[in-house]
């Protein structure tokens, strides 16, 4: 209970020195800090889901030697051969890797002006990321509840396209919505949708 209000009060700390910084020194608007708010929620659910619910039982070890953990031996099941090892059984776990990572690409592009390319190679390095923590977690502990899989990398990949193509639609059709209030004038005047030169 007090490791998990530790983190909280750290996360919460992180995001408060953020937004200073991002309102006073980068002069961003409030309705900039509300989408960074709900984008920087969404990584440490993510983040919560994919390390810190179970990894972090690992790292227990180090302080509390006699803790018994029943997950899978380190480095075992580790899978570096992308698709061929897919079977239908994994069909659910692939779908569940591509939704994750869709409010990535969606959300991305309101907190930056980055266009397709950068937002999909943001969300593939954020996925590499988090299997890269698993694995270096899983093998100093010995131990590990999740499995470093390069599919996970590429079905995350998709979410993150899919969710920037939402992004685009969404954006789309809000502009053809009246945009009187200060979060539909910002929605609505996204830089990725005009025809410049990719950024």
């Amino acid at each position: 209970m007090y490791f998990n209000l530790l983190i909280v009060l750290l996360l919460g700390l992180i995001w408060i020195g953020v937004a200073v910084f991002l309102l006073f020194r980068n002069k961003k608007s409030i309705v900039y800090l509300i989408f960074f708010t709900i984008f920087y929620i969404y990584i440490v659910k993510v983040l919560d889901y994919t390390l810190f619910q179970f990894q972090s039982l690992v790292i227990l070890r180090y302080f509390i030697p006699d803790l018994m953990l029943n997950g899978q031996a380190a480095g075992k099941d580790m899978n570096l051969i992308p698709l061929i090892t897919l079977t239908p059984s994994d069909l659910k776990t692939s779908l569940l890797n591509i939704l994750l990572l869709i409010p990535f690409g969606f959300g991305l592009p309101f907190i930056t002006n980055f266009r397709m390319k950068k937002v999909v190679v943001a969300g593939a390095l954020f996925s590499i990321a988090i299997e890269l923590a698993q694995l270096v977690t899983g093998l100093l502990a010995h131990t590990t509840f999740r499995i470093a899989d390069i599919n996970d990398v590429i079905f995350n990949t998709i979410g993150v396209a899919v969710g920037y193509m939402l992004f685009v639609g969404f954006v789309l059709i809000y502009r053809h919505v009246s945009h009187k209030q200060a979060i539909l004038q910002y929605i609505a005047k996204r830089p990725q949708i005009d025809k410049q030169t990719p950024k």
